[in-house]
């Protein structure tokens, strides 16, 4: 019996007749009004899809990675025992770290880590001197450098432009198997910007890698295969479709500068929608953002400690952050398959229109003289500043919903004595540009209950 037999005595059903079906059921309500939403990034959301709704492009979308691997980022300025943290990680299903290099110097080889399963992050592509880096590792394992992204996290390059490229170049050419160009896109999520603008800067910010090649050359090699760190909502059909998109866009802009459009995405959950007050609801956040991931095509998820945002790292958090992540592997079976996304009409038809307007903003920051340009005049940070208002806006009026923050919670909640890290940012520098902080939704009003825990 062929798939068709199973619906050969119905009648095929086409999308005007849905509708007017749904019509006639609300009875003279307006169905626009009723069934029908728009996202921030200005996407008509219906309340069906049918194959009407896939477009059909005629371009095949680039293959996806065949399942994702469960990793752990380790950070050694966070606290704890990082080598006995990875350790354990790897002792309990982890496959993968990521460290960045500057930290990882005095305790990655004692994790018992294999040198090809860690992923080295060096941002700002610069020695101390007399600092040396960790072992075999550097010559072995892949290293993930993005002066630009440190620009956008700090509001400085780590020595100009100039120098950082040339350094970033000398790298490519020190480590020429082993070195991927990185774009760290979570900074654009965490800071506010809605789906389309985080591909949109996302692509545009490795474009300016690309166009660096002009002048440096070595650093093509590090092109064929980079990375995009991602972070993942908690708009579960947007953020599968948001990753997708990444990966076409990509390989679209890639084809036209001659690079092969590979690429690798390392999804972790974001902080954004993270909450101090009922931290426990950051397990189910987590998990539908670890979830989101795994089914749009992430090839490395890092989940987050659901205490992160208060707590120094402890091993509790650390176990539950990587069971998460087993549960998916190994008892939802959601590694098993390449695409589990594909031929939903809701996700194809979502990720068709976020890559059409994440194109078109690409092309505009094109003219405007790419992302450097836009970041320097501060045209981006207020794009993104704007929808982060409209996005905080909606929190503060409860149309936005965070359970135990905004919408049931707990008034009994005392957490001022379980503080041990900074929750508020350090006191200003001076920068070169106005970098991209995290904004956390929940933050404003969590403070005032810190203060008035303390009356």
């Amino acid at each position: 019996m062929t798939t068709n037999d199973l619906f050969r005595d119905f009648a095929p059903v086409s999308a005007a007749e849905w509708k007017l079906r749904i019509q006639a059921d609300l009875k003279g309500a307006d169905y626009n009004e009723k069934m029908t939403s728009d996202t921030p990034e200005g996407i008509r959301i219906k309340p069906f899809y049918t194959a009407e709704d896939v477009p059909d492009t005629g371009v095949p979308a680039p293959a996806l990675p065949g399942g994702w691997e469960p990793g752990m980022y380790l950070d050694a300025a966070e606290g704890g025992e990082p080598a006995t943290r990875g350790r354990k990680a790897l002792g309990g299903g982890v496959t993968r770290l990521v460290a960045p290099i500057r930290e990882a110097s005095g305790w990655l080889e004692a994790t018992g880590a294999e040198p090809g399963s860690v992923w080295l992050e060096w941002p700002d592509v610069r020695l101390e001197p007399g600092e040396v880096l960790p072992g075999d590792f550097a010559s072995a394992s892949p290293i993930l450098p993005d002066p630009i992204g440190n620009l956008a996290a700090t509001g400085n390059w780590a020595a100009g432009r100039a120098e950082d490229m040339k350094r970033l170049e000398a790298l490519c050419r020190t480590f020429p198997e082993r070195v991927s160009l990185t774009v760290r896109a979570d900074l654009y999520q965490q800071a506010g910007a809605h789906a389309v603008q985080q591909l949109a800067y996302a692509v545009c910010h490795m474009q300016e890698y690309l166009l660096a090649t002009d002048q440096h050359p070595g650093l093509l090699p590090a092109l064929e295969r980079p990375v995009f760190r991602i972070a993942v909502g908690s708009d579960y059909f947007m953020e599968i479709a948001k990753i997708r998109a990444l990966r076409r866009l990509w390989h679209l802009v890639a084809n036209a500068y001659g690079q092969s459009g590979e690429c690798r995405v390392l999804a972790m959950p974001g902080l954004r929608n993270k909450t101090l007050y009922d931290y426990n609801t950051n397990l189910l956040r987590s998990s539908l953002e670890c979830m989101a991931a795994a089914v749009g095509g992430a090839d490395l998820i890092c989940n987050q400690p659901y205490d992160g945002l208060y707590h120094k790292p402890n091993d509790f958090a650390d176990r539950i952050g990587r069971n998460q992540l087993l549960v998916l592997r190994d008892e939802a079976h959601m590694a098993r398959v390449a695409n589990p996304a594909d031929g939903a009409y809701y996700l194809e038809s979502l990720t068709d229109q976020l890559g059409r307007k994440a194109l078109a903003l690409l092309k505009s920051l094109e003219k405007g003289g790419g992302l450097l340009a836009q970041l320097k005049s501060h045209k981006i940070q207020t794009k993104i500043r704007e929808a982060d208002r409209r996005e905080q806006a909606a929190f503060d009026s409860g149309e936005l919903q965070l359970v135990g923050s905004n919408v049931f919670p707990n008034p009994d909640d005392r957490m001022a004595g379980e503080i041990q890290k900074e929750l508020q940012p350090g006191r200003p520098v001076k920068t070169l540009i106005e970098p991209l902080p995290l904004r956390r939704l929940s933050a404003r009003q969590e403070l005032k209950r810190l203060r008035d825990e303390a009356k």
